[in-house]
This record gives C-alpha cells, sequence and structure tokens, in this order.
C-alpha cells in the first residue's frame, strides 16, 4: 500500500503534452502585435510561469498596462486552436486510474488558468478522477508560493500528514513549490523543467516516464 493517500499533479508537462499549443498561441499572439515571436525552445523554457510574467521573459519592453491585452490574445488563440494541439502523455490516464482505484485522492494544482484546466482536464477524460482542480484565477498565490497548500488542500485533507502527500511536476517552480510547503516531490524528467536545475532540487523521487509512477502509487 502507498505511503502517500494525496497526489498533487501539476498540467503541463506532467500529465499533458502541450508545448505545441503553447508555443503556438504565443507565436501568433507576438505575430498580432506585429513583433517578431522568440524562437520555440525559449517559449518553452517559461512554461510553468504564469502568462504575465511568461510575456514579461519573452518581451522585456513590454508595457505593463499592455500585458491584459497580451494575455486575452492569448488566450483566444489558445480557445480557438491551441487546446486542439494539446493531448496527455502515454499511459497517463492509467495511473490516474489506477490511483483511483488504489484509493488515492488526486488533485491539479497548475499555474495555467483555472477555465483551461478544467476545459483540458475534461477533453482529455481525466476531470472525473480528481477530488480537486486548481489553476490561476487571479486571486490565489501560484506556485511556487505554498499560500494554497496551507489555506486550500491542507484544510480539504485535515486527517492526512504531510508525509503522505505527493507533489508531481516537472519545472523548479513544482519542486520548489512542495519543499516550500514542506511535502515530498516526485520529478517529471520528461517534461519541460531544465534538468540541471531541477536535479540541483534534489527531488525526493524522478521518473523518465509518467508509468514509473506505478511503483508510488503501489508500494
Amino acid at each position: 500500500m502507498s505511503q502517500y493517500k494525496l497526489i498533487i499533479f501539476d498540467f503541463d508537462g506532467t500529465l499533458a503534452i502541450t508545448h505545441k499549443a503553447i508555443v503556438f498561441c504565443f507565436t501568433k499572439t507576438f505575430e498580432s502585435f506585429n513583433i517578431t515571436p522568440p524562437a520555440a525552445d525559449t517559449i518553452i523554457g517559461t512554461i510553468g510561469i504564469n502568462l504575465p510574467n511568461s510575456f514579461k521573459i519573452l518581451h522585456p519592453a513590454i508595457e505593463e498596462s499592455a500585458i491584459p491585452e497580451w494575455v486575452e490574445t492569448y488566450r483566444s488563440y489558445y480557445r480557438r486552436e491551441g487546446e486542439k494541439q494539446v493531448d496527455l502523455f502515454p499511459g497517463t490516464k492509467q495511473i490516474v486510474q489506477l490511483a483511483r482505484h488504489s484509493g488515492l485522492s488526486l488533485g491539479v494544482f497548475s499555474n495555467k488558468h483555472v477555465s483551461f484546466v478544467n476545459l483540458l482536464l475534461q477533453k482529455l477524460k481525466i476531470q472525473s478522477f480528481f477530488d480537486l482542480i486548481l489553476g490561476d484565477d487571479g486571486q490565489i498565490l501560484l506556485k511556487p508560493n505554498p499560500a494554497v497548500f496551507h489555506s486550500i488542500i491542507k484544510p480539504l485533507f485535515p486527517e492526512l500528514d504531510n508525509s503522505q502527500i505527493l507533489m508531481v511536476g516537472d519545472t523548479a517552480i513544482d519542486l520548489l513549490f512542495a519543499k516550500n510547503a514542506g511535502i515530498d516531490v516526485c520529478w517529471a524528467a520528461y517534461g519541460y523543467g531544465d534538468r540541471a536545475q531541477c536535479l540541483a532540487l534534489e527531488p525526493t523521487f524522478a521518473i523518465e516516464d509518467i508509468s514509473e509512477l506505478v511503483a508510488l502509487v503501489q508500494n
């Protein structure tokens, strides 16, 4: 039986393959404002960071007052075309099914806008497996700040000790969130995180394929 009773997953690069959609929507957004878009690898390097901060990184000259329009332009492309380019990593559905059948509670916490997280989980037919779905709603403090863990997650599972909760994520932001919250973390090395940066944070576990979570779900 697993020592973990609650597993919290990141979305982009952990449950789902989203880089094609993200690169496409950033590229189209830059082009719509007649600015040369960054290279795909540069865009991928910002996955896990919320949109306003991503635009500040990718377009340092952007004016603060312009960011909301850029964000809404990006989201409009994502709604129209980006979501069609998202798919689950092979084996994801089987892992979340197994975890549920093993009696574990499951959650998603993403820095992506919560409406897109819900939409994509539903589209990918795995939304029903999760007890808790959290994302950017303009009010919560995003990862790596641990406030959501203390104000939302722990109160919903008051019977659980921190040692029974595991975060699974692919970027340094996910690993730092777990460390800040005082819980174990499994690095999804198959995702979009920088390998050297993530290894330096000494995750509790590291997996090269989501199917390797079987050992943590069942052990």
